[in-house]
């Protein structure tokens, strides 16, 4: 009796485990960057990233758009020329990402697709190339489950949740035909750590 006791307890401490296990939310999140760029030209950059993180590995999809206008003619208050320069980058990047309970650093590296584009008045020339883009960054986020907060962090909706939002700094830049090197502040929604110690 003893022994089929104990033997049940197991199968069932076993099958809690697992649930457990189950029950962990995965690391996936989406940022969106706001950065300065230099390029040879003061740039602006705008990008959008999709992570998934499996361990300490790190994979990212991003997405971005450096732009730099070096003039613009006006009439009035109506442009009527503008000399401007963008570069649409694709980007696939693998890396390390490290958590220590509610802020986390990281460094990728990977090849992007690039898409430039020049304008001058009315005449516009593009041309293709591959690069070689990095990040080295590094992000703040809640070190344990809360209830999501709505209208700037104000009103807090639903139970506690692992689903959150992060901030943050990222060194960035893309080593190509046209390279540039930018500093920017990311903002992310998902989950940025497993919450394994929480119900």
């Amino acid at each position: 009796m003893t022994l089929l006791l104990m033997t049940f307890s197991s199968a069932f401490a076993q099958e809690k485990e697992d649930f457990i296990k189950v029950k962990e939310n995965p690391i996936v999140f989406g940022n969106f960057l706001f950065g300065y760029t230099n390029s040879g030209k003061k740039a602006v950059t705008v990008d959008a990233s999709l992570n998934y993180q499996s361990k300490n590995d790190l994979y990212t999809f991003r997405t971005s758009q450096t732009t730099s206008i070096d003039r613009i003619d006006w009439s009035l208050i109506i442009p009527t020329s503008i000399v401007s320069n963008t570069t649409r980058e694709y980007a696939a990047l693998y890396g390390k990402r490290y958590i220590e309970d509610g802020w986390s650093y990281h460094f990728s590296g990977g090849i992007s697709y690039n898409i430039n584009e020049d304008v001058n008045g009315d005449i516009k020339t593009s041309d293709t190339f591959v690069g070689f883009p990095f990040e080295i960054g590094m992000s703040l986020f809640k070190s344990k489950k809360e209830r999501f907060r709505v209208f700037y962090g104000l009103i807090p909706v639903g139970k506690e949740t692992s689903f959150g939002r992060s901030f943050g700094l990222k060194l960035y830049a893309n080593i190509a035909k046209k390279s540039y090197v930018g500093l920017g502040l990311t903002f992310g929604l998902g989950w940025h750590k497993i919450y394994e110690n929480e119900k």
